[in-house]
């Protein structure tokens, strides 16, 4: 299957609204898609990479200028008459570049800059009328890398929030010189790093090494570069000099990697809490064993497996938009509370040492009892999704919300029977505990709605049911009210129950997901289910 096939069969087709937004996100770090070659696969990757750049801390929006200031001064110099710790306070809440200006004032600003806490964002080191970031390597960026270079050479630092995601780096000088900002940062105590090479990632330009002397590190985000070999990057064998022992937050999007770099990774960082991975373009497994894991995500990437071995403490595991026959074991985590987008019918799903399958039988050991948020994406219209859907439900006897994403079915379908939910049996979950239940992206079949019946007729504490209907399926408001008439009339198991009806705001093929709700750990929705 080529590239272009994959991409549109493989990930959501994008509304033309998200799409300008990705590249503006884009133009804003640097890519300009007119400016590069890149398949439809990457052109989507890599928009989801820098649409998921955290923002920082200060903004460039505002310029440092005293034309821009009303009133009447009188001429007179009264900031320089505050308190040094007030002046610092205003110094670090400007970009770089505004700030550096500050040190040409006095000696005293100058020292108070040298002493303030600093923010290096490489995008506002950009000509603010420059047209736009440089679509290739060139003066343009040449003068941001060599800016960087003199910000991180004279500022003694610390540097809080460090963003560099405007260099190309191809050679091994460049590869020197982002080496050397490592090196500068790793004694100038960085906490927050943003390191995305441009545009995507280069056979054989590895990540330097110099990054794993960054032991102040608490969030990291590194993209478009191979990872080093691992394998041969000693690792100290007590967790307190561990390479990472302050990192709480690791993503890692369109990079090169191999099975052995995850485990060196999750090893290095004995305090990190959350984890994501997506756009890896290489078949990966990933085996999950940290004891201070909460969240991981893999998204976008050609998954063979995801496995957790032993991740104790481990409350939500989520899976988007992966390589379609992804094996998903879930070994000890016992505090995992939220977990989707599962896929019956393409993932293998694994639980202790048992395959799940159509018809298995339950006992303890092919159960997860903690899971109380539960995200499943389906084809309706493929029999044997449909008919792995009550085993996998029942593999999770404590759901209490469930969002289940609907999709057409690619080429023709194949009809369930129409007895098959009749003839499932019971379900634990949705008997005793299903409390919310949301069908996105509703297609009108007839599968659909057999399964929608089944649960207002069997969830006995159901408080709520969501059908969320496709954009642009219906033409008329009675198209749909046939469709929904059975069910509103069927003999729901608790009387009193909300069936609400809305609009889909996603183009065909759309999803609900975020990169940066999902790795929010205050955020208890990250499948916008309420």
């Amino acid at each position: 299957m080529s590239l272009a096939r994959l991409a549109a069969f493989y990930w959501p087709r994008l509304r033309a609204a998200d799409r300008d937004d990705v590249r503006a996100a884009g133009m804003g770090h640097g890519l300009d898609p007119e400016g590069i070659t890149i398949t439809p696969l990457m052109d989507m990757v890599l928009g989801f990479l820098y649409q998921s750049i955290p923002r920082p801390p200060v903004s460039a929006s505002a310029s440092l200028s005293a034309a821009a200031a009303t009133g009447d001064g009188g001429g007179d110099d009264r900031i320089s008459l505050l308190p040094d710790d007030i002046l610092r306070a205003v110094v670090s809440r400007l970009p770089a570049k505004d700030g550096a200006r500050t040190a040409v004032l006095s000696s005293r600003w100058r020292r108070l800059w040298r002493s303030t806490p600093l923010v290096l964002v490489d995008t506002h080191l950009l000509p603010r009328r420059g047209g736009g970031r440089p679509a290739r390597a060139g003066a343009a960026s040449r003068a941001v890398a060599d800016a960087v270079s003199r910000v991180l050479e004279a500022h003694p630092g610390p540097f809080p929030f460090v963003s560099l995601s405007c260099s190309f780096i191809g050679d091994d000088a460049q590869r020197g010189v982002a080496a050397r900002w490592l090196d500068l940062l790793a004694a100038k105590g960085v906490e927050h790093l943003v390191f995305v090479n441009r545009p995507c990632p280069l056979p054989g330009v590895t990540l330097p090494a110099a990054l794993f002397n960054c032991s102040s590190l608490r969030r990291l985000y590194i993209g478009s570069w191979e990872l080093p070999d691992t394998a041969s990057i000693p690792l100290p064998r007590a967790a307190a000099a561990a390479a990472f022992p302050n990192l709480r937050e690791l993503v890692l999007g369109c990079v090169v990697m191999v099975d052995g770099d995850l485990p060196f990774l999750l090893a290095a960082s004995p305090a990190l809490e959350t984890l994501a991975v997506f756009g890896i373009l290489n078949t990966l497994r990933a085996r999950l064993s940290s004891g201070s894991l909460r969240c991981a995500q893999f998204c976008l990437s050609f998954m063979e497996e995801v496995a957790v071995l032993d991740a104790p403490h481990l409350e939500r595991l989520f899976l988007w938009r992966n390589i379609k026959n992804t094996r998903v074991k879930i070994g000890h985590a016992p505090q995992l509370r939220m977990l989707g987008y599962l896929q019956p019918g393409v993932h293998q799903l694994e639980i202790g040492n048992t395959i799940i399958k159509a018809r298995t039988i339950v006992r303890p050991g092919t159960t997860v009892p903690s899971v109380n948020m539960l995200a499943l994406h389906l084809h309706f219209g493929v029999r044997n999704e449909v008919k792995m859907l009550p085993s996998f439900l029942r593999c999770f006897p404590n759901v209490e919300t469930l969002c289940v994403e609907s999709e057409e079915a690619p080429g023709r379908t194949s009809n369930i029977d129409v007895n098959f939910w009749q003839e499932a049996g019971p379900i634990e979950c949705v008997q005793s505990h299903l409390k919310m239940m949301i069908l996105r992206e509703f297609q009108g079949e007839e599968s659909e709605l057999s399964f929608l019946k089944f649960v207002g007729e069997n969830a006995r504490v159901l408080e709520k049911m969501v059908i969320v209907m496709k954009l642009g399926r219906y033409s008329a408001p009675e198209e749909v009210a046939a469709k929904v008439m059975d069910l509103q009339s069927a003999k729901w198991a608790r009387e009193g129950n909300k069936l609400g009806f809305l609009i889909s705001r996603l183009r065909a093929g759309g999803s609900a997901w975020s990169l940066r709700d999902g790795t929010d750990l205050s955020c208890d929705d990250p499948f916008m289910c309420l």
